[in-house]
């Protein structure tokens, strides 16, 4: 049997909480998952690190919607962005329509971005939190946030 986790991360992939936000988000975590058979953990780090949904398979444009080459166009973008610096530029520019966006804000087939703050459940005992979970996650953190199942 596979281990299961829910990471709940901020919309901006460089915003971090102070620590009396985090500590109250993680008491809420706890909250909202009583029977979680694993730790909630909150970490931090120095740049944002991509957290991929379990079953990331494609991705597509913000502006169009056109499905961008995954094993090509953006491996190499995600390449570029870790290549030259430990805190990476997630800014892209897409080839279908040439919008200037970024790494974080295109469109997965399953929810996954880049963060740098991490509040994690291992093993929640649940299925998705509902947009009331998440936005009590929000305020708590005082900032939005989006959900993130991987495979583990």
């Amino acid at each position: 049997m596979s281990e299961t986790a829910v990471y709940l991360v901020p919309s901006d992939p460089y915003w971090q909480p102070d620590q009396a936000a985090n500590s109250r988000a993680v008491a809420l975590a706890e909250e909202l998952c009583p029977d979680a058979l694993g730790d909630i953990e909150a970490d931090q780090g120095d740049a944002p690190v991509f957290i991929n949904g379990g079953g990331l398979e494609s991705v597509s444009c913000p502006r169009c919607g056109a499905q961008l080459d995954f094993h090509g166009w953006w491996m190499a973008r995600m390449d570029e962005a870790y290549r030259d610096s430990s805190v990476p530029s997630l800014a892209v520019k897409v080839p279908c329509c040439g919008t200037e966006t970024t790494l974080n804000d295109l469109v997965y087939n399953v929810p996954s971005g880049f963060a740098r703050f991490r509040l994690r459940v291992w093993s929640p005992n649940r299925r998705f939190l509902n947009d009331e979970d998440l936005t009590r996650i929000a305020h708590a953190l005082g900032h939005p946030v989006r959900q993130i199942w991987p495979l583990i």
